[in-house]
């Protein structure tokens, strides 16, 4: 289920409550049609991904779905179809927030690692439990959870499968912020999303290059890109306005070009 509210924040749903909300081949076109669809959309603020319900963000692959499907061919789709749509939701030019307002198994920790921000009840547990399927990764979760957490705990994370608590996800950095049991994730990633709307869009897009430029390349290339892009925010209508705030002593609103 997807749809874009008047201030430009999007909400992307997995909506298979039955099936823990894991994704058949049909959910996976639809995810990755979306996906494709915000790379040309100029309105958009940012990005909410979450589940239906409160007992599963994301359990993965429908199982029950793939289990006639064991030629290469599949597995192949299998792949293809969801790490090309993580790799263009990374790239994404405004913040995506994971709103995990469920448990995540096996694919569903991979589509978080793929979200720049990510908020979780504090119940919530989580597993890359691909080993117990004898399965790796299939999605580009291992590399980017080893950007996230660092090559020692993403070893242990993989190779067990185990289930861990929020509050240790938390405690080693995969998730940024905890929301008590009694309160809504969606509400909690919706208040963050109104916040990340109202600052500049274009400085945002800009941070978000500069820190997949800085996951992957040489330093020496992140700085020639570090560069560039604090020259052009230099100029921005933008930056031209927080100075023009600073002076006035009043707060700054930003993004008044994107809306003439």
């Amino acid at each position: 289920v997807f749809h874009i509210d008047q201030q430009g924040i999007a909400v992307l749903r997995v909506n298979r409550l039955p099936a823990r909300n894991a994704l058949n081949w049909a959910a996976q076109d639809r995810f990755a049609a979306c996906i494709a669809a915000l790379e040309e959309d100029n309105s958009v603020r940012a990005l909410i991904i979450t589940g239906t319900g409160n007992d599963a963000f994301v359990s993965g692959g429908d199982l029950k779905e793939f289990l006639s499907s064991h030629d290469p061919e599949s597995g192949l789709r299998l792949n293809r179809v969801m790490s090309r749509a993580l790799r263009a939701l990374r790239q994404l030019p405004f913040p995506v927030i994971a709103a995990i307002n469920g448990n995540a198994f096996g694919g569903g920790c991979e589509i978080i690692t793929a979200c720049d921000l990510r908020v979780a009840g504090e119940l919530t547990h989580f597993s890359f439990a691909q080993v117990r399927n004898g399965l790796t990764t299939g999605w580009g979760g291992t590399a980017r959870l080893v950007q996230l957490i660092g090559l020692s705990r993403a070893t242990e994370l993989l190779l067990s499968g185990r289930v861990f608590a929020a509050q240790e996800a938390y405690e080693f950095g995969l998730l940024h912020r905890l929301v008590p049991q009694e309160e809504n994730v969606l509400h909690a990633a919706q208040a963050w999303a109104a916040e990340l709307a109202n600052l500049p869009a274009g400085t945002l897009a800009a941070l978000k290059e500069l820190l997949v430029a800085a996951a992957a390349l040489p330093q020496e290339e992140v700085q020639k890109i570090e560069t560039r892009l604090f020259m052009e925010q230099w100029a921005s209508p933008d930056h031209l306005e927080a100075l023009a705030a600073f002076y006035e002593k009043r707060r700054p609103v930003f993004n008044q070009a994107q809306k003439r």
